[in-house]
């Protein structure tokens, strides 16, 4: 599932890049088309973050996101890691009490705060105190009133350019005081692409449903979660971005869950069911194989000598190249995993590669070899062939069900 990310570079008075403002694109085509900003900035968060990774996208350098007020009261930048972004507050966002208090809760966090498109007549003193940045349209707003404007506030506020497209303007611009810069003089946004691991919106809701209730059952989510291998990676990259800050590697999703959290796997989980409403699902075929790999390995573990969680983690992952076209070993450096399981996904474990080899021969229906490894882990072809029947009728059912009518109504 290819996604896309559009990202203009943010210079400094020596025209060095400092920053990179990303942006929306759902193709190619290097131009905003049609979503409403809500969706725009959940889609760019999660591309970025769970998708090509930040690291990459920022390349070490911090990325201004727009967020519009519904997003901002609702906490959506708190998402991501102060280290990454720039919260960029959208030109039609209303100076209300509320937004003070969560700029307030944002500046605490060590958020960068920026405001965006201002112009000459907003009232800015009640915010002052939580902004870091402003971003004026040089070809909107008068010259002296820019002037006056940094006059003003030059010792509170750093100033940004936008929209700068020649040589004179950038001069200009950096004489009255300007900071920052942005625009077509320096380069027009650019197009990065990327592959994802289509979700499966239902279990989404399934989960949300579970994490809602009174007492949130901690097997039982993360049982949900381990299934789905979209939301598996997902978490694992997010919780290697920075974000979050742990000692130990993975072992099992549960541990995942336990360390990072419901209320924070809530968070998650409900960006990427908005960002989910607008992708279709073209990876069925990969996902159910890779869950019966992961079910069948949890079944045949105690065969190979290998801890249940790890082989079922294993099965989960060992496609993860193919949906996502990119090397293993790139894929494992963004991911929280032990030594052990990094190593059989590139493989370089002889029991995990045991593993492999039966449910790649399974796969295959390459029945002489079947027999000559039944008989040298001393059991029968019908035992192997029970246990494979079995994953598959697991993953298909997990794949196939439908929440109840009601649950998004209880969410």
């Amino acid at each position: 599932m290819d996604i896309f990310i559009g990202r203009q570079p943010i210079l400094d008075k020596d025209e060095n890049v400092v920053a990179y403002e990303l942006l929306y694109r759902n193709s190619a085509t290097n131009r905003y088309e049609g979503l409403d900003h809500d969706s725009a900035t959940i889609d760019v968060m999660v591309n970025s973050f769970t998708g090509i990774g930040i690291k990459e996208v920022g390349e070490r350098k911090k990325c201004f996101i727009n967020f519009t007020e519904n997003l901002l009261l609702n906490r959506i930048p708190t998402y991501i890691s102060p280290e990454y972004i720039v919260v960029e507050i959208l030109e039609d966002v209303r100076l209300s009490e509320e937004i003070l208090t969560v700029c307030k809760e944002l500046k605490n966090k060590g958020y960068i705060i920026a405001l965006d498109d201002v112009s000459v007549n907003k009232d800015l003193e009640s915010l002052l105190p939580f902004i870091d940045i402003i971003k004026v349209d040089y070809l909107v707003m008068d010259y002296i009133e820019m002037k006056n404007m940094i006059e003003t506030y030059k010792d509170q506020i750093t100033f940004l350019a936008e929209k700068i497209e020649t040589r004179e303007q950038f001069e200009e611009a950096r004489g009255l005081g300007f900071e920052y810069f942005q625009g077509y003089f320096f380069s027009k946004p650019i197009i990065l692409q990327g592959k994802d691991i289509a979700p499966i919106p239902t279990n989404y809701i399934l989960l949300l449903e579970k994490l809602s209730s009174g007492e949130p059952d901690i097997n039982e989510i993360s049982s949900l979660i381990q299934r789905d291998l979209s939301l598996s990676y997902k978490l694992l990259k997010v919780m290697n971005s920075g974000t979050y800050f742990f000692k130990s590697k993975i072992t099992s999703i549960k541990q995942a869950v336990v360390l990072v959290g419901l209320y924070e796997i809530k968070k998650l989980i409900m960006i990427l069911m908005m960002s989910s409403l607008n992708r279709a699902d073209n990876q069925l075929e990969i996902v159910k194989l890779s869950l019966t790999r992961a079910v069948f390995f949890e079944r045949i573990a105690h065969i190979v000598g290998v801890s249940k969680n790890h082989l079922y983690m294993f099965g989960m992952f060992s496609f993860i190249d193919t949906l996502l076209s990119k090397d293993m070993k790139d894929i494992i450096d963004d991911l929280p995993i032990t030594n052990e399981l990094a190593e059989a996904l590139i493989g370089n474990n002889e029991k995990y590669n045991l593993a492999l080899t039966i449910v790649q021969h399974m796969e295959r229906g390459a029945w002489i070899e079947i027999q000559s490894l039944c008989r040298s882990l001393k059991m029968t072809e019908d035992e192997l062939l029970t246990q494979y029947q079995a994953s598959i009728v697991a993953s298909n059912q997990f794949l196939q069900a439908e929440p109840e009518k009601n649950i998004i109504e209880s969410i």
